[in-house]
């Protein structure tokens, strides 16, 4: 089995400050889970390093990206099909007053598309995300 890592799973785990997650990600990864991420975490980390004032610390937050990226299986990146439902969940959610923010949605639309589920803290948007999918991509971890 397949799960996609959100952003904020993936900083909490760089950083090695929640014990928790870094045990629920083991726990994972010892159950035969293959853990991946997507283009757009990927981005957002990236643009995270690179927005650090210090040169030092931006060399040792990419050695860990690039260390991550290296371990990952995968790197799933948007197509013609998460484009298509990025457009019809962005546009319905807009219609209803319950917009979300553009990066969330496309981690969402790549995990749909795909039918993988999706690993989040985030309680706030993808939970309005995932009422409207077809597919219950999502898996909150607290």
């Amino acid at each position: 089995m397949i799960k996609i890592l959100e952003t904020d799973i993936v900083i909490d785990f760089l950083r090695g400050k929640k014990p928790e997650i870094d045990k629920k990600v083991k726990e994972e990864i010892e159950n035969g889970i293959n853990l991946i991420i997507s283009q757009i975490t990927l981005s957002e980390l990236w643009y995270g390093v690179y927005n650090l004032k210090s040169k030092k610390k931006q060399l040792l937050e990419a050695k860990k990206i690039n260390e991550l990226v290296l371990n990952l299986h995968e790197i799933k990146t948007l197509d013609k099909n998460s484009s298509k439902i990025y457009g019809e969940l962005g546009a319905e959610l807009e219609r209803s007053g319950s917009r979300v923010p553009q990066f969330d949605l496309l981690n969402a639309s790549i995990a749909i598309a795909n039918k993988i589920p999706l690993i989040t803290r985030d309680k706030k948007h993808f939970p309005r995300i995932n009422e409207i999918s077809e597919f219950n991509f999502l898996e909150l971890w607290e």
